[in-house]
C-alpha cells in the first residue's frame, strides 16, 4: 500500500510568496508605466512624490517576496533533485531499524512525532553508521527490526536518502 504524497509546506510556501511577489512588483511596475502622477493623494504636499513612494513601495515589497520566495523553491527543488539523483547513481546498503524517537523538535495537535534510527555495520570497516528517517506522525515502534534500503553518497555519507515506508509496518492497536 503506497502512503499519498505527503503536502509540501516549503514549496507551496516558496510559489505563493513567489506569485504575490511578482503580482506586487508588476502593480508597481505597471502603475508607474500608466498611472497618473498627479491624482495621489498622500502625506506630501507633492502629489508627484507621493504617487513615486507608492509605485517604489509596491515593486520594492514586491520584488523583496519574489526573490525570497524564488529562493524557497529553488533550494526545495535543489533538495529534491539531489534525492532523486540519490536514488539513481548513489550506492544501496540496508540497514535495520534498531529505535525510534520522539522528535522534540516538532509539535502536532499536542504530541512529537516519531523518527526512526537506522544502524548499518560496515563490513569492511567495522564501523557502525547511523542513519535518521524524516518524521512521521504515527506510532512507529512496530518498525524495530525491519530492514530498509539507504541510498549513499559514494563521497559524503551524511548526504543520504532512506527508502522507508511508514504505511508497511503493522498498525498496533
Amino acid at each position: 500500500m503506497k502512503t499519498r504524497q505527503a503536502f509540501n509546506v516549503p514549496l507551496f510556501t516558496g510559489g505563493l510568496f513567489s506569485f504575490n511577489g511578482a503580482l506586487f512588483a508588476s502593480i508597481g511596475i505597471l502603475l508607474f508605466i500608466f498611472g497618473d502622477e498627479n491624482s495621489v493623494q498622500g502625506t506630501f504636499d507633492d502629489p508627484k512624490k507621493n504617487f513615486y513612494m507608492l509605485t517604489g513601495m509596491f515593486t520594492v515589497i514586491g520584488l523583496l517576496f519574489f526573490i525570497v520566495g524564488m529562493s524557497v523553491l529553488v533550494k526545495e527543488i535543489r533538495r529534491k533533485l539531489r534525492l532523486k539523483a540519490l536514488v539513481d547513481t548513489g550506492y544501496r546498503i540496508y540497514a535495520t531499524i534498531s529505535e525510534t524517537y520522539p522528535d522534540k523538535t516538532i509539535t502536532i495537535n499536542g504530541h512529537h512525532p516519531n523518527y526512526v534510527v537506522c544502524r548499518y555495520e560496515d563490513p569492511n570497516t567495522l564501523t557502525t553508521e547511523i542513519f535518521q528517517s524524516p518524521s512521521y506522525d504515527m506510532d512507529l515502534s512496530g518498525a524495530i527490526g525491519m530492514t530498509v534500503s539507504i541510498f549513499l553518497d559514494p563521497n559524503d555519507h551524511s548526504v543520504y536518502n532512506m527508502d522507508f515506508d511508514p504505511a508497511s509496518i503493522a498498525v498496533k492497536y
